[in-house]
């Protein structure tokens, strides 16, 4: 079995088991101490009755010997001498019993025969297993006492711990600015806040310099970006009499637009999710599928690779309809690179956008990394296709998985 792993459940059961072996102890020795003191005054007793009696036949063999209720002298011919004190050998025997009754018996061989002097404890040891009784009784109330006393002294001890940690929960990613050092100067966790404030300037520094390399490379990027959309737009126009020529520029137009695409999440992406996720800009998930499938028809028609498309019910999200379409993007890419001839389906299911493809499947010990940054199965793939769809799903709260099969996957996106 496990042990806890909380300090507060070690420090209770410490505390506990520590006491628990403490009144155990205690109890032990004290009735260990009480019956040996008994015992021995016992012994004292009867060992002074013995020395009078053998004294009283020494002088006269027909004395009458010591016959109270609870003190008795016997002599190894007397008549009323019980069979279970014949059995004995000479010595002390503090508990024989016979019959309901206890005795304390102790033998002696003298000048004038063996002498039995016998002390009844019946009523005493009764009274001795209640004391018992009561005394276990108390040490249980104690151990229960002292349970809730460790109960509530852990708590005490580590509300500090608790505080720490309420005050790292209520930590905002909007607001970096938050420190914890001084709220706990002069505690135990001084040190531990200190370097938590550390850790948080370190990742504070991280954030921006990851959002400010992502904003400055996104800006820089737009220009060139905006220049060669323009081009692509005059050659377009220019070669609307040449075939061959307008889909080479539509290719590039194609190649231009989704450059301008992934600049544009990548600056989505440094943001904060709350900052992204409006409301007022919503989109049709289904639309978007359809429209990508027949932008990559193009690129099938070189295979012999049919793509259907059944998505007819509508599915609003909100959120920029670039990242949606960046997600069903790379899938179908991914769908169309694994399948060299066969069908590739996508269909709404709900709130779930199925993608079929019937391609050889992803082996069985890559499908939990294919996710992962620069992860691919292909030659020269670089892995971030399928990673900036995860961490799209991730930051709007969308859930994708994969299942793969030698006769294809499904790709399975909910919103």
């Amino acid at each position: 079995m496990r042990l806890s792993r909380s300090i507060r459940n070690r420090f209770v059961i410490a505390t506990v088991a520590l006491v628990a072996v403490g009144i155990a102890a205690l109890l032990v020795l004290s009735f260990y101490l009480g019956d040996q003191t008994r015992s021995r005054l016992r012994d004292e007793t009867l060992e002074a009755e013995l020395d009078q009696a053998t004294a009283s036949i020494a002088k006269n063999p027909a004395a009458q010997l010591s016959q109270s209720r609870t003190l008795r002298i016997y002599r190894a011919e007397s008549a009323g001498l019980p069979t279970e004190f014949v059995r004995l050998t000479p010595g002390s025997h503090p508990a024989v019993p016979v019959g309901p009754h206890v005795y304390h018996v102790v033998i002696r061989e003298t000048p004038v025969g063996r002498l039995y002097a016998t002390f009844e404890v019946t009523e005493r040891e009764q009274l001795e297993a209640a004391n018992r009784r009561v005394v276990a009784s108390c040490g249980v109330l104690i151990l229960f006492v002292v349970a809730l006393c460790s109960v509530w002294l852990a708590r005490s001890l580590l509300s500090p711990i608790d505080e720490l940690a309420g005050r790292l929960e209520q930590i905002s990613p909007e607001d970096r600015s938050v420190r914890l050092g001084e709220s706990f100067r002069g505690s135990e966790l001084a040190p531990i806040a200190r370097s938590v404030d550390q850790f948080l300037e370190r990742l504070d520094g991280f954030v921006q310099r990851e959002q400010s390399f992502t904003e400055a490379a996104s800006h820089e990027l737009r220009s060139p970006l905006a220049v060669l959309q323009g081009a692509t737009e005059i050659l377009a126009e220019q070669s609307r009499e040449q075939p061959a020529l307008a889909r080479t520029v539509e290719r590039i137009r194609r190649a231009t637009r989704d450059m301008a695409d992934f600049t544009h999440t990548l600056l989505l992406l440094a943001r904060e999710p709350k900052s992204i996720t409006n409301p007022a800009e919503q989109c049709d998930v289904s639309e978007i599928a359809t429209r990508v499938i027949d932008e990559q028809r193009s690129i099938a028609s070189a295979k012999p690779v049919t793509i259907r498309c059944e998505c007819f019910t509508p599915l609003p999200v909100s959120a920029p309809a670039s990242l949606v379409k960046i997600v069903f993007s790379n899938l179908l890419r991914n769908a169309l690179s694994a399948t060299e001839n066969g069908l590739i389906s996508c269909r709404s299911v709900g709130r779930t956008i199925e993608l079929h493809d019937s391609g050889g499947g992803i082996p069985e010990g890559a499908i939990d990394k294919v996710f992962e940054r620069n992860f691919s199965l292909r030659p020269g793939g670089h892995g971030l296709g399928l990673h900036l769809t995860k961490r799209i799903c991730d930051h709007f709260g969308w859930s994708i998985a994969l299942e793969s099969t030698a006769t294809g996957t499904v790709a399975r996106v909910t919103f």
